[in-house]
């Protein structure tokens, strides 16, 4: 069976199937403090200044925000060593995906041009310098609410390493995968969670989808049918039993256009 639905994602990921697409999302943390609410799993606690939530990332308002991009390190600019220009994956008010080109301006930050973006779904760098790779943490927040980050860049990293995502509107996602790994031996709880259930949105209620403890070790791949409703967001939050975990994970599924 596993063989079998392996060979459905091979044929949508090389676009021989219409109306379908791969989506998922990917993180990591490092140094992981033991919160009731869970951590998100991103490397928000690595920025400076701090963010005003980084265990748990801000949800953009519904109707669409104009964020701006910085970064902590002078070499990412348009001339520069590091990342040059980078594109922004994200929702708008509306519920389309859009994609947006930023050039980068080192530490003087970059307003973007659209003022109705709903969420951040991912970040990924388009140009670079002889650095190849992002010379300072980059981070996109809030115009005029530099506490309110909702992605980054690490440095070192030519993508965001963050595992949350917005289902777009008049698509279905079919959760179908997911894994996890803890390297430090502290124990961590990883779940799955989106706002919704049974196919019904929950606005800012991240309901649990999957779950798993680890302990210096992988959950391998989990293999997962859940059907996500348009404007859900999915993402995969940790639970600490003690501080200094350190995890990475990602979870996958197929986008369909209703």
């Amino acid at each position: 069976m596993r063989h079998i639905k392996r060979n459905a994602e091979i044929e949508i990921a090389r676009g021989n199937t219409p109306g379908a697409s791969v989506f998922g999302g990917l993180g990591e943390r490092e140094s992981m403090a033991v919160v009731v609410t869970g951590e998100d799993i991103w490397r928000g606690n690595e920025l400076t200044p701090a963010p005003t939530s980084h265990t748990t990332i801000p949800t953009p308002s519904a109707l669409g925000e104009q964020m701006t991009v910085v970064s902590e390190n002078a070499n990412d600019t348009s001339a520069g060593t590091g990342v040059r220009t980078l594109e922004i994956h994200f929702i708008d008010e509306a519920g389309n995906a859009q994609v947006e080109t930023v050039t980068m301006n080192g530490t003087t930050p970059v307003n973007t041009v659209s003022t109705k973006i709903r969420f951040v779904n991912h970040m990924n760098t388009k140009t670079v310098g002889t650095n190849t790779v992002a010379a300072g943490h980059i981070k996109i927040y809030k115009t005029g609410s530099v506490g309110l980050v909702y992605s980054m860049i690490a440095k070192g990293g030519n993508m965001s390493l963050v595992s949350n995502r917005m289902v777009p509107r008049g698509h279905t996602l079919i959760l179908t995968g997911w894994h996890g790994t803890e390297a430090q031996g502290k124990r961590v709880a990883l779940r799955v969670r989106s706002t919704d259930m049974d196919g019904v949105l929950l606005p800012g209620v991240f309901t649990f989808k999957d779950t798993v403890y680890l302990n210096k070790t992988s959950s391998g791949h989990m293999d997962d049918a859940i059907k996500i409703p348009a404007f859900s967001i999915v993402k995969i939050s940790g639970w600490g039993d003690a501080t200094g975990a350190e995890v990475s994970v990602a979870w996958s599924g197929i986008l369909f256009e209703d």
